[in-house]
């Protein structure tokens, strides 16, 4: 009984730490876009702290009125709307808490997305760290163990 319920429990964990890794690591890239882990808060951001926006790399000089620019300040990952894009002075401008704010082309990281995943950021973020992912690895390991380890008991039992 307890081995049937480890094989199920670890064979779940097993699919969802593989699907995880491969959003992270595969999907995601595949689509051009990377994750971005919001780490504070920020009033002229759309996103809140701890959570997870996505960005696509596109050109500064790409971005239109009403898509969001992401940039960054200090390590606090802000996404705001762009209200104009000057390719005169290689900025766009941005809603601000007071009024427009003036980015230059070269500190916009991308074209973010209207949405993010809430608490995921510091996941991400530990997880794209080298520690994060070998201790992601381990985990992987670890669980397909014990999910192996109860499928050979609950075999066993089963053959008599």
């Amino acid at each position: 009984m307890i081995a049937k319920i480890l094989r199920a429990v670890s064979g779940l964990l097993l699919v969802l730490q593989c699907l995880v890794l491969i959003a992270f690591f595969g999907i995601l890239p595949l689509a051009g876009y990377s994750a971005c882990p919001v780490n504070g808060t920020n009033a002229d951001s759309i996103y809140k702290d701890g959570s997870l926006a996505f960005v696509k790399e596109v050109s500064a000089s790409d971005l239109n009125p009403g898509d969001v620019a992401l940039y960054y300040r200090g390590r606090t990952a802000v996404g705001s709307s762009v209200t104009a894009n000057d390719a005169a002075s290689s900025s766009v401008t941005v809603k601000g808490k007071s009024g427009g704010v003036s980015i230059p082309y070269a500190k916009v990281n991308g074209k973010g997305t209207d949405f993010s995943v809430p608490m995921l950021g510091k996941y991400a973020d530990w997880l794209t760290s080298g520690k994060g992912l070998l201790y992601s690895v381990i985990a992987m390991g670890a669980t397909f163990v014990v999910f192996a380890v109860s499928a050979f008991c609950v075999r066993d039992k089963e053959n008599g």
